[in-house]
């Protein structure tokens, strides 16, 4: 569930230190390179290493630190990462890239509400982006679903939420598969299993190999009591190679099916 994009930008540097001498411009530019490098590459460490030197040398750049904010998030130092975010904020109070983030972190550390505040505010700056609206509607989702909004049950109003902002990201971006999923989930809570289904198999036309909504599927073919196609989903999914915890909560479920 969880939408990441990453935003580069190095031409601000250039004003932002322009006073200074020609030598120390190209060692600190050559550093972001590096750290940007090292991000793409999926080496986080090092890229926090580059990073957090180049932040040294410039401080008020606010792309810099946007970087250092995605190593940090993707090597899963969430708190080190939304502190970043809030830095870029200070410096860039209208970097919608910016809110986005710091609202995926917030939701990766649980802060639901607080993740809430960040999307509503990005999609303010830039309304018709649609990875917000998805990430808005998944963070109403989850809301919904944690029963932290209330004490009887699922609330039917978050459900509705999810799906009005998942449905504004799939009209933004045609055939989005993340919304999609989104909304399966939604119909399976709203016990609307056939619709589910077929949302869940639209997303996986786009996606063939995305274990969200092969579990999803196989959950709408189980509670709509298609037993054979439950299994043969699990089944799938299984050999997608996902997570322990979810592969341990299929085999349970297909054990209860009686799935062979």
């Amino acid at each position: 569930m969880h939408k990441w994009y990453l935003l580069v930008a190095v031409g601000v540097l250039v004003a932002l230190v322009g006073c200074q001498g020609t030598a120390e411009l190209q060692s600190v530019d050559q550093i972001i390179e590096s750290g940007r490098g090292y991000l793409e590459s999926g080496d986080y460490d090092k890229a926090i290493s580059e990073l957090e030197a180049a932040v040294e040398q410039a401080a008020d750049d606010s792309d810099t630190h946007f970087l250092l904010g995605q190593a940090y998030n993707q090597a899963g130092e969430l708190e080190k990462a939304a502190e970043a975010f809030r830095q870029v904020l200070q410096l860039s109070p209208d970097s919608a890239a910016a809110h986005h983030n710091l609202g995926v972190t917030y939701y990766q550390l649980q802060d639901l509400q607080s993740a809430i505040s960040e999307f509503e505010t990005a999609l303010e700056i830039d309304p018709d982006d649609p990875d917000s609206h998805y990430q808005l509607g998944a963070t109403y989702l989850t809301l919904a679903l944690s029963g932290s909004a209330s004490t009887a049950g699922i609330d039917p109003e978050l459900l509705a939420q999810a799906t009005d902002e998942f449905n504004v990201a799939i009209d933004l971006r045609e055939g989005m598969p993340e919304a999609l999923i989104g909304l399966g989930n939604v119909y399976i809570q709203q016990g609307d299993f056939d619709t589910a289904i077929e949302t869940l198999q639209r997303a996986i036309e786009s996606v063939p190999d995305s274990r969200e909504a092969f579990y999803a599927l196989g959950s709408a073919y189980a509670q709509a009591g298609s037993i054979d196609m439950a299994c043969e989903t699990y089944k799938h999914f299984l050999a997608l190679d996902p997570p322990a915890n979810w592969r341990a909560q299929a085999e349970q479920t297909m054990a209860a099916l009686a799935c062979e």
